[in-house]
Formats: structure tokens, sequence, C-alpha cells
């Protein structure tokens, strides 16, 4: 039974990591990338254009948590928007909120996608606020900052890309860190297609 729970656990890692594309631990990743990255390309769509993207953000969503988050149910989406729901003209970022079932506990995670350029916090400076617990390479010049709110009992990723997005998934449920790095890395919740 041991074994098998090991074997369970290790074959989870490896699909995390399959799904997080190439992030991988790295005691030397560093929070000093610089930021902003140079030769930023800003972004500039209309309400269509991000309301056709948060539709596939949504179903990526779907898609993603069951794998992520192993045996969720009840997926639900909420709507994609930025400081209220819905999306407008050259909107330069959009978050939802996810709400499902996983091991018998309702569980929420919040999402937020930024453009090239609209998160202004580097690594190094966004740690200065937070506290943060370790950082990870993801082999394609950026780096997953996970970080714990301890008052409120938030834990978060963040992951930093080298064309200037950032893109986080945060959780009130302890225990998620590489769930949320999985979905904060994923490459379909992007700006510039």
């Amino acid at each position: 039974m041991r074994m098998r729970n090991v074997m369970a656990a290790a074959l989870t890692g490896l699909a995390l990591i399959g799904l997080a594309g190439t992030a991988t631990a790295s005691a030397s990743a560093s929070t000093d990338l610089t930021w902003p990255p140079k030769d930023i390309t800003p972004v500039h769509k209309t309400k269509a254009e991000l309301q056709k993207q948060a539709d596939g953000f949504s179903a990526r969503q779907q898609q993603t948590y069951p794998r992520a988050f192993r045996g969720a149910q009840n997926v639900s989406p909420g709507n994609w928007g930025g400081e209220a729901e819905g999306v407008f003209d050259d909107m330069q970022y959009m978050g939802n909120t996810v709400s499902f079932t996983y091991n018998g506990q309702n569980v929420t995670t919040y999402t937020q996608v930024n453009a090239p350029g609209a998160h202004a916090w580097s690594p190094k400076e966004y740690c200065e606020t937070t506290t943060c617990t370790r950082t990870v390479s993801d082999h394609r010049g950026g780096v997953t900052v996970f970080s714990k709110d301890e008052r409120f009992g938030i834990t978060s990723a963040r992951n930093f890309r080298r064309n200037g997005e950032v893109v986080w998934v945060q959780s009130w449920t302890p225990g998620t860190e590489a769930r949320l790095a999985a979905l904060a890395t994923d490459r379909a919740f992007t700006f510039t297609r």
C-alpha cells in the first residue's frame, strides 16, 4: 500500500510538470529577473477579441483543472473581468474565479492574466511586499514565484514571463502550490495570441 502511494505521488508530480510545460524546481532560480523585460510588445485588443480570448481561457480551465487537481469535479469558471465582471476595449489584465470540488471539499481559485508590461513589480519587488517561499525556473527565461499570505490563508504561484506577461493563480486551500504552478505556467493563458 505504501509503495502504491509513493508511485501515485511520483506519477502525479510528473503529470503536473508535464501540464506546466517545462517548469521544474530549481534552487538557483532567482527573483533577480530584469523587469520589465526589454522590447515588450504592447497588446491592444478590442472588447470582442478579449471576450473570445476569455471564452478560450474558461474552456482551458474546464480542461486543465481536472488534470491539475486530479479528479476535480463540477469545475465552474466564473466570468472574466477586471475590477468588475466583463471585458472592455484595451483591457490590460483580466481575472476570474474557478469553483470546483476536490477531495470532497469545495475549492475556489483566482486566476489573473496580465498583458505584457501591465504588471509593474519585478519578482524581487513582489517578494519585498509578501512572503515568498521559493522560486522555480520555467526554462523559458522566466520564473514562477510561490508566496503565502498567512493572514488570509492565500497560497499563490506567479509566473513572470520573458515577454512581460505575468500570470498568477491563487487558492485558499493549503498544499496546492504545485497545482497552482501548473496552471500559472500554462502558455494557453496569454494576451499575445
